[in-house]
């Protein structure tokens, strides 16, 4: 039975197929890396917002309408849990709100003004104006200071459990900068080492190029002395053996000149005839 053998790789082709390898290597490690960068960009846009829109003043971030908020009691359990992030949406007309919804609103808890979320439990026409009463699902009983319209920051929506934690940790000074600070110094860490050894590999191709350039001007005059010496050598045979036919020809004239001349051989003389 026949069998076929495969044919060995020639070491250029293994080197190209490693440099192949290398080189998808690296571009992955960007790929993964720019990935990186952008989103310690975004979250360290997003907190700076938020930390910009909270020292303002304002103290509620809003990115295209939709508010997020960190859950920091279980008033609101088993709705929401203390670490959660809710997420509510802007309302700008207050008359849509009606008892049932849970609404996010500035309001005093021990003597400091604070953002809570409860649920609204009733409705009063204040004249001209709103009023809402408000309860904890989780409390027993509803909430000793009605809310103003005006006080309503948001409608929650939805919320995403225990990343509220994540978002409470991020406005630290300590999780920006895990967070946030060093991946990005990290990253034009990176980058910066990459330009250096870009830089490196283009002095040396620049230099690889420079040798072989003079390598090859090197190789051009050896040749062209090998060629000249080529052509003198030959000269010089051409010209001895012209001078040896030349010698040969002047010592074969010369040893025909010396020879003595052929003698001739008389005739016979034919007796004559008797007459």
């Amino acid at each position: 039975m026949k069998t076929k053998t495969q044919a060995p790789v020639a070491p250029a082709a293994e080197g190209e197929a490693q440099e192949v390898q290398v080189s998808a290597g690296r571009k992955a490690l960007n790929t993964i890396v720019n990935v990186l960068l952008v989103v310690a960009l975004v979250v360290m846009a997003v907190c700076t917002y938020v930390s910009f829109v909270s020292a303002s003043g304002n103290g509620v971030p809003s990115i295209l309408g939709v508010e997020f908020f960190s859950i920091q009691t279980d008033s609101m359990s088993p709705t929401l849990e203390p670490g959660d992030l809710a997420i509510g949406r802007v309302i700008k007309d207050k008359s849509t709100l009606r008892s049932g919804d849970i609404i996010t609103y500035w309001t005093v808890i021990n003597g400091e003004r604070v953002l809570n979320t409860h649920r609204i439990d009733a409705v009063y026409d204040g004249g001209g104006f709103l009023i809402f009463g408000t309860k904890g699902d989780n409390n027993p009983s509803a909430d000793p200071l009605t809310v103003h319209e005006s006080e309503v920051v948001g409608k929650y929506v939805s919320h995403i459990p225990s990343v509220g934690k994540v978002f409470d940790y991020l406005q630290t000074s300590t999780g920006f900068l895990v967070v946030v600070v060093i991946p990005v110094f990290l990253f034009f860490l990176y980058h910066l080492v990459q330009f250096f050894r870009v830089l490196f590999e283009y002095q040396n191709v620049k230099n690889r190029l420079k040798y072989e350039e003079e390598r090859g001007r090197t190789e051009d005059i050896l040749e062209e002395r090998q060629k000249e010496q080529d052509d003198a050598r030959a000269a010089l045979e051409e010209q001895i053996r012209a001078q040896m036919r030349a010698e040969l020809m002047a010592e074969m004239a010369r040893m025909q000149a010396a020879a003595p001349p052929a003698q001739e051989t008389p005739a016979e003389e034919t007796p004559a005839a008797q007459e």
